[in-house]
């Protein structure tokens, strides 16, 4: 007997599953991204290494050039120490596009007295070479700066002058204002050079320009002050310009000779984070296309009828969100003017009295509130009897009418209410009105509303 025997043949071998192969691409994305990330940052340092030694090396180079210069050559084209080295160049140094900033300067040094006791004021030369850069993380830049000094003893210049530059801030608690660029301009002397404003105690705001292109001139040093996040302000021949006949702030004088100091003072102000001009209905809902005016900001002086002309003078409109955003501004004083001739709005009242005074680093919304034309509604307004009116402000003023309508409202600081109150209807007709308000008589009126106009009506309250 042939006996068949069955035999199961069984595969023995083994792969990996979809969570295995799954599990092994993470780690193998980990590890290549990790790698790509150190080789990333480590080629980033090195290309910052290089630049960066370019441009020490770059820097030593100029610093060179004016070590090898006769210590009366050492000076700069239309700088304040007149010069063949240029103020400013492009240079390309080793496949790297460089900017070189040369300044040379005369230090009044304190070890001998400064002006105008010091009739030499002239004591030294200092010379500061700036190489800049785009980086990988911005704008760089490395500084050398050397000293010079006279063969012999220092001797006055007759034809030099001294000019000092005070940069302040005329906010509440302003003091001056450090790292501001100063840049001056003389097209008759041929100066045509900036620097820093100085950053110690001592010298808080101030910076100084001497040499023989700081000499005798009549209001002819036009000086303009920028700085990162703080307005700019640019002085004006006396006579003004077009726009600004009377300026407030007037090119510099030197003269050289007599001791006077020959100081001018700038007021530089920080500015100002937000303004915002706002405009809503009674409810609070935002109103597009509401076109104001807006004037204000920094005085840059005076028209010929001694109007103060401000640094914003402009027209806006509010957007489809009811605002206007004005971004950061320079601080000072500002009215805005509603224009609602061609609208289908009456206005009401604002969230702040206009004008009004915005100051460095604040934020302010400007919120006009405005009654559309074709609806009922009522504005009472609510002042003393005193010989110059003012609003009171926490008044109780009711409104009702013989149909039900009974709504009592308190004043706002502008001494304003409005009705409706919300979004419950305001029927046209005759309005009983009973003002009260602590320390004075009580008053009652009455007020007729129509639907084609808000309806104004002015309570004065007789003290008690």
């Amino acid at each position: 007997m042939i006996q068949n025997t069955k035999y199961q043949i069984r595969d023995t071998k083994k792969g990996f599953t979809l969570i295995e192969a799954l599990v092994m691409l993470f780690i193998f994305c980990l590890i290549t991204i990790t790698f790509y990330q150190v080789i990333s940052v480590g080629t980033k340092y090195i290309i910052d290494a290089k630049n960066r030694l370019g441009a020490v090396s770059l820097a030593d180079e100029k610093m060179e050039v004016v070590r090898n210069l006769a210590y009366d050559n050492i000076g700069t084209v239309n700088g304040e120490v007149g010069g063949n080295i240029p103020q400013d160049e492009n240079v390309t140094e080793n496949a790297h596009a460089y900017h070189v900033s040369t300044l040379v300067e005369y230090i009044d040094d304190l070890f001998d007295g400064t002006y105008p006791s010091d009739v030499a004021f002239e004591d030294y030369k200092r010379v500061t070479v700036i190489v800049s850069w785009s980086g990988a993380a911005g704008q760089e830049q490395v500084t050398l700066v050397s000293r010079f000094v006279p063969p012999g003893l220092e001797v006055a210049n007759p034809g030099d002058g001294i000019l000092f530059v005070n940069v302040y801030s005329d906010q509440p608690g302003g003091t001056g204002i450090p790292d501001a660029t100063v840049h001056v301009i003389n097209t008759d002397t041929g100066l045509n050079t900036e620097k820093q404003t100085g950053t110690d105690a001592g010298n808080l705001g101030n910076t100084v320009f001497m040499g023989d292109k700081v000499t005798d001139s009549i209001q002819k040093y036009q000086i303009e002050v920028t700085k990162p996040g703080y307005e700019t302000v640019d002085t004006m021949p006396p006579e003004g310009t077009a726009q600004v006949p009377k300026p407030k702030f007037i090119n510099a004088t030197v003269v050289t000779g007599t001791g006077s100091t020959n100081a001018t003072y700038i007021a530089q102000n920080k500015l100002a984070q937000d303004l915002t001009i706002a405009a809503v209905d009674h409810l609070g809902q935002p109103i597009s296309n509401i076109s104001f005016h807006l004037t204000g900001g920094k005085e840059l002086g005076k028209d010929n009828s001694d109007n103060i002309i401000y640094n914003m003078d402009e027209d806006g409109k509010t957007g489809d969100d009811g605002k206007k955003d004005l971004g950061s501004v320079s601080p000072g004083k500002f009215t805005v003017t509603p224009t609602l001739t061609s609208s289908n709005y009456q206005f009401i009242e604002a969230s702040t009295s206009s004008p009004f005074f915005l100051l460095s680093d604040q934020s302010l919304t400007y919120s006009m509130k405005l009654a559309d034309k074709g609806t009922a509604s009522l504005v009472v307004t609510v002042l003393n009897d005193d010989s110059t009116p003012a609003p009171i402000s926490g008044a109780q003023v009711e409104a009702k009418n013989g149909s039900g309508y009974d709504v009592t409202q308190t004043t706002d600081a502008n001494g304003v209410v409005f009705f409706p109150a919300d979004a419950d209807p305001f029927p046209s007709g005759t309005y009983d009105l009973k003002v009260t308000a602590s320390g004075f008589q009580d008053n009652a009126s009455q007020a007729t509303v129509s639907n084609n106009s808000p309806q104004t009506n002015t309570v004065t309250m007789t003290s008690s």
